[in-house]
């Protein structure tokens, strides 16, 4: 622990440098997050009492970027010991069990006057209630005496009370999200029980492990600021494990916390009307300099809320974890109001005197609620420092050798409507050790950032490089990759898309195999789309490469066998072979991933965690930005994929090694060529049919020629009735050619019912994607699918006999 210089400065400066930059960066990510809530379905619920001040912050930092207030953004009131009476009647158990832990160590005399004492007046909480004798909380409730009987009431009153009072505050919301400073989530966890039917979230300043009451824990809760029941060593601000308080001063006003709720509440949620702070606040000025910096950094790009942070964080743990006596008087800051029904207040710091017979600096040090703080006061500087390591050892997670950082390159140029899903697939990822790094290709940068803002991944982790003009694909793959410092490497191209797993999967199977594999690839999801208008529509998926249960040099030298985004490789590979080959426009990933192969192998993890989206020529923007580089009308693909053959051969002429490489490469051509020649072969009956099977295709082919002269007869009849109709002077076969030029149009725009010959339940069995897209809306038939794209695709048309063709079964 190095000695730090004294400085000394005055509590709003410490809000102001130290605390505000934190308090920005929580809001910047607080921010990202609420955008991704639903208005018609959502409704985000700043639980009081710190709820009061976020909300408020929030509300500056919005004003600041031209912005306000979301209307489904509203004050809730509630808080534990609200969420344990809300309890009550739907799970009791839980809720008195909660209580308990809440208040270990508390009398059973004090957790009673702790309930009543909102709804009793103070003189009869005294006077009215005789002394409870100690026994199990569950156990009082459940004696017949006028005690417990009057604890039930309330406890059931203010359980009704609260469930009106959520409808009132909710509405029809099917969601609810929890927005306060957070730790272990008991108040969600109470909650998501009590009222199961809605789906409940919390998005907290931070998360301290997770509350386990009766094996039961909170399901959806995020710690914005740090999430980890230890300091994490990657994360300075996981040091406020150690002195949370100094965040719960700083988020809570100096009134006491919700104790019960009347009508008058319920009617004041119906009509919209505002919680207002039951008292008048006290000068706080650690806050005011916190208000101080989100006034004038607001409108800070995420790089530099997230490089003032990074300054703050060279300094505020240290001040939290080995505190000097300059620091105390600035950390301190208010005395912590007791909460869960007490009354009063309690230091941060103790006294260091004996309060009974055997206290100890020691017994103080575990019992005041900054350890760290208390040690400073207890003791001389070199113990006071043995003290402090002690404490920070203690709660501090060793750091992980096997958690190697993933530098994450994303390419883009003018896709960001691709971006975005993108973004959401890296921030879904559950391997948190990243770097994002987003080369924007000579592309408008503003869009870029626009989604990095927007987007849930930790600004911290997100590197954004801008080319004024377009470098090509490779050379912006390795201009990311050298604008970051990591152990492994993936190219996430900003049209596809990972499970959440995939780093996760990827890299313990790196772990698993370090002097075996220098790569893994997982199996990937193939996934057609189209664009329409600023809508992405998934038209349908099939497995892509699930065939591919190891990666072979012979196999490789006929064509790439992996998209690049389900490729994680270690630097070391990359650096060895100079990366990717810039002079490249494409198939810069198959050279890669054969060079690659010359130096080391490559795993295969049998999972399909990578999604490799594909846009159909029938999309709307799919010759523009938005096109794949190998389905544009001009593919360069064939072209350099002769090119690149040709330069491995020459190759070989100078450099030895790559002869085998360039043979494999040769004879794959050989055989992929004549593979080609013979699908162009029209196939013919190996040997001539029997009479029978002959009749039986001629009578078909016969009925099948019956059946489109009847169309024609009947498109004829329409056409020539629209002519008469609206008196038109025109042949009807001419009108007919006329019509014929506009089909593709308007199979593109219509819903196209199938015609009697068509299998709709054959389509459906052949083509499960299709039939999950059906069924979820995206299509009304099968053969709308098949008209639109499937025949694109080379799916199979499914031929079914007219109804009027089909044989009855015969009668019994």
């Amino acid at each position: 622990m190095t000695k730090r210089p004294a400085e000394t400065r005055d509590i709003r400066e410490i809000g102001r440098d130290l605390l505000g930059p934190l308090v920005n960066l929580y809001l910047l990510k607080l921010h990202a997050h609420l955008l991704q809530t639903d208005p018609r379905r959502d409704r985000i619920l700043f639980g009081l009492r710190a709820g009061l001040r976020i909300r408020s912050l929030y509300g500056t930092w919005l004003e600041r970027r031209g912005s306000s207030l979301p209307d489904h953004a509203v004050l809730f009131k509630t808080s534990r010991l609200m969420a344990v009476k809300a309890a009550f009647k739907a799970a009791p158990d839980l809720a008195l069990t909660a209580l308990a832990q809440e208040l270990d160590g508390e009398s059973l005399d004090t957790i009673v006057r702790a309930l009543l004492r909102a709804e009793v007046p103070s003189r009869e909480l005294k006077r009215g209630i005789p002394p409870i004798q100690q026994q199990p909380l569950h156990e009082f409730l459940r004696r017949d005496i006028p005690e417990a009987r009057r604890v039930r009431r309330h406890l059931r009153r203010q359980a009704d009370l609260f469930a009106d009072y959520l409808d009132a505050v909710a509405g029809p919301a099917e969601r609810l999200v929890l927005v306060d400073t957070g730790w272990r989530g008991t108040q969600q966890l109470l909650l998501e029980r009590t009222f199961p039917k809605r789906d409940w979230a919390g998005i907290y300043f931070g998360c301290i492990g997770r509350a386990d009451i009766l094996g039961v824990k909170p399901q959806e809760m995020s710690g914005l600021i740090f999430d980890s029941p230890e300091i994490d060593p990657e994360n300075p601000a996981s040091a406020l494990i150690l002195h949370r308080h100094l965040i719960e001063n700083l988020f809570e006003p100096s009134f006491p916390s919700v104790e019960h709720l009347d009508r008058s509440d319920i009617e004041a949620a119906k009509h919209g009307t505002a919680v207002k702070s039951p008292v008048r606040e006290l000068p706080d000025p650690a806050y005011e300099g916190v208000i101080d910096h989100i006034e004038a950094h607001a409108l800070d790009s995420p790089r530099e809320i997230a490089t003032a942070y990074a300054m703050a964080m060279t300094r505020l743990p240290d001040m939290i974890a080995a505190p000097t006596p300059a620091d105390l008087e600035q950390l301190t800051l208010k005395p912590r109001s007791l909460d869960l029904g007490r009354t009063g207040s309690v230091s941060v710091l103790l006294p260091a005197k004996d309060r009974y017979p055997g206290d100890s600096p020691q017994q103080r040090i575990r019992e005041a609620l900054w350890g760290p703080g208390q040690a400073t006061i207890e003791f001389d500087e070199n113990r006071r420092q043995r003290a402090q390591r002690a404490l920070q050892a203690k709660v501090t997670r060793p750091p992980r050798t096997d958690e190697p950082t993933v530098a994450i390159i994303t390419r883009t140029k003018d896709r960001p409507l691709l971006l975005e899903r993108a973004a959401r697939s890296v921030a879904e990822q559950t391997y948190r050790k990243i770097r994002w790094v987003v080369v924007n290709d000579g592309g408008d940068p503003e869009p870029v950032r626009d989604v990095l803002e927007g987007s849930l991944v930790d600004p911290g982790q997100i590197i954004f490089r801008s080319h004024p003009e377009s470098l090509g694909m490779e050379a912006a793959s390795n201009a990311g990759i050298r604008t970051s410092a990591s152990d492994l490497i993936v190219i996430h191209d900003d049209d596809d898309s990972w499970e959440p797993d995939f780093l996760e999967q990827s890299v313990n199977f790196l772990n698993r195999h370090q002097g075996l594999y220098d790569g893994v690839v997982c199996h990937s999801t193939h996934i057609e789309e189209v664009i329409s208008g600023n809508t992405v529509l998934e038209c349908g998926r099939r497995p892509f490469n699930n065939w591919l249960h190891n990666v072979q040099t012979a196999e490789m030298a006929a064509g790439n066998v992996f998209p690049p985004i389900s490729f994680l490789f270690r630097r070391a590979l990359w650096e060895r072979l100079d990366g990717f080959d810039e002079t490249l426009p494409v198939l810069g990933d198959w050279d890669f991933n054969l060079r690659f192969l010359m130096e080391a192998d490559i795993g295969v993890l049998p999972l399909p965690l990578a999604n490799y989206h594909h846009r159909s020529d029938e999309g709307e923007d799919t010759d523009g930005s938005y096109a794949n580089s190998d389905s544009g009308r001009e593919n360069p693909h064939v072209a350099f994929n002769a090119i690149l053959r040709n330069r491995y051969l020459r190759r070989a002429a100078r450099e030895p090694q790559f002869a085998t490489l360039a043979g494999l490469m040769g004879q794959a051509y050989g055989l992929g060529d004549l593979r080609s020649r013979l699908q162009t072969v029209p196939a013919t009956p190996s040997a001539a049919l029997d009479e029978a099977d002959a009749g039986k295709l001629k009578k078909r082919c016969v009925a099948q020629q019956q059946e489109l002269d009847r169309r024609w007869v009947l498109l004829q009849m329409t056409v020539t009735e629209i002519i008469r109709t609206r008196g038109l002077s025109i042949e009807a076969g001419d009108l007919i050619r006329q019509i014929s030029s506009l089909a593709d149009e308007y199979v593109q725009s219509t819903v196209i019912q199938p015609p009697p010959d068509f299998d709709e339940t054959a389509y459906r069995m052949e083509n499960p994607d299709i039939a999950r897209a059906i069924a979820e809306g995206r299509f009304k038939t099968a053969f709308d699918h098949f008209t639109k794209f499937g025949r694109h695709q080379g799916r199979q048309r499914p031929h079914a006999e007219p109804a009027d063709q089909q044989r009855m079964p015969a009668d019994d």
